[in-house]
């Protein structure tokens, strides 16, 4: 008959070592990732982490990169960093709540990124009304193709016509 008491102590360790991931990173905090198209890959300091949109727990004591990447876009990248927030200006601080990052918030607590089309151009070219109208017809042939979502063409054709404005 196997001893019960022997999961105990590997319990015992689990629950330690996780313990002190939190006093190194700190507790957890809610941030909100989000971006125009929607459906984009989230990469948090380097590992995929998920789709668009998506409301993830960082460690809130540690700088965080969120990279976005959708096929057709250009990347967006944003960085989290903790910055000390109202609780960090108390007179009387406690121990545990500052090792557990609690006197710090991420900031920014949200990520919304407009991602532009790699249709719309970096210079305007020698003849920008012909380039514009290139790249529209781009545009209406990755629509035709079922590549982009009508919405998304709407959002592209807007940044085309922005940039040549």
């Amino acid at each position: 008959m196997k001893n019960p008491f022997r999961i105990i102590p590997a319990l015992a360790l689990s629950i330690f070592f996780s313990a002190c991931a939190s006093l190194e990173k700190g507790t957890p905090q809610e941030v909100v990732i989000a971006s125009f198209p929607t459906e984009a890959s989230v990469y948090i300091d380097g590992k995929a982490t998920g789709i668009t949109p998506l409301t993830v727990s960082l460690p809130r004591k540690v700088s965080h990169e969120i990279r976005l990447e959708k096929e057709g876009f250009n990347p967006a990248v944003k960085y989290f960093t903790p910055v000390p927030n109202e609780r960090s200006e108390n007179f009387v601080r406690f121990g545990l709540s500052q090792d557990l990052g609690y006197y710090h918030d991420l900031e920014p607590a949200v990520m919304e990124a407009k991602m532009k089309s790699n249709l719309v151009p970096n210079s305007t070219g020698a003849d920008p009304f012909e380039r514009m109208a290139q790249q529209a017809l781009e545009a209406d042939q990755q629509l035709e193709a079922g590549e982009i979502t009508p919405l998304e063409h709407k959002y592209i054709i807007e940044q085309i016509i922005t940039f040549f404005e």
